[in-house]
């Protein structure tokens, strides 16, 4: 996408998933894609405005569903570009187009001036998010290495009981670069007192308190969150 990306690699894991899951994801897409962007220094706006005129053409070249958004609480000089997609081919087709169309080299080759590092991550999407809005969370944690499988089914069931409690469908995707024992658990609200509202529902749960807590077995004490603010 853009910037230079340092992608780490990854391999694929064959985790069962049942039709039924198959056919709650949301339009079919499977997979995630992010690209962490670091603007260069001083330089956020211009990285921003760049960034989404570019997304934005990309989207409309390839009929992709690229969107740009910034950390909020976190690092503020950080842009991420998400995106879903079907399949992996479909994800490596729209790579080998944008690589190689004219048009839009001409405009990566700003990237070097607004840009100063950029990270790509694939994920495979177990369990769909809802409706993307403007606020995202996603809460990482890891699963011990010993209880992987276990792990992740642990997991899957713990995101029926917890999209029951708030009252919206908690995403759940794990990563094919990276560290592969970490998993994401994502969520969409539009604001931020929306996703404090999602936090204190869970907090107040019996159910939950007992669920997070047995799940220990499976995880590591590691458990990180972040949040982005949509921006296009």
């Amino acid at each position: 996408m853009l910037g230079k990306p340092n992608t780490n690699g990854g391999v694929l894991r064959n985790v069962a998933i049942t039709s039924v899951q198959f056919e709650e994801y949301i339009g079919g897409y499977m997979y995630v894609t992010g690209r962490e962007i670091i603007p260069t220094q001083g330089r956020l706006q211009d990285a921003m405005a760049f960034v989404t005129t570019m997304t934005g053409s990309m989207n409309e070249k390839f009929n992709s569903n690229l969107a740009v958004s910034m950390e909020v609480g976190g690092n503020p000089n950080k842009l991420w570009i998400t995106a879903f997609w079907a399949t992996l081919d479909d994800y490596q087709s729209f790579v080998e187009g944008y690589s190689t169309d004219p048009t839009l080299q001409v405009g990566f080759n700003v990237a070097d001036s607004v840009v100063a590092e950029a990270q790509d991550q694939i994920g495979q999407v177990m369990r769909a998010p809802g409706e993307r809005k403007q606020f995202a969370q996603m809460n990482t944690g890891r699963i011990r290495h010993t209880r992987y499988a276990e792990g992740i089914e642990f997991a899957m069931n713990a995101g029926e009981t917890i999209s029951s409690i708030a009252g919206t469908e908690l995403g759940i995707v794990t990563p094919i670069t990276g560290d592969l024992y970490d998993i994401n658990f994502v969520w969409y609200a539009d604001s931020l007192q929306g996703l404090k509202d999602l936090q204190d529902k869970l907090n107040a749960s019996e159910e939950y308190q007992e669920l997070f807590a047995n799940g220990s077995e499976f995880f590591e004490s590691k458990y990180e969150s972040n949040i982005v603010m949509m921006v296009s």
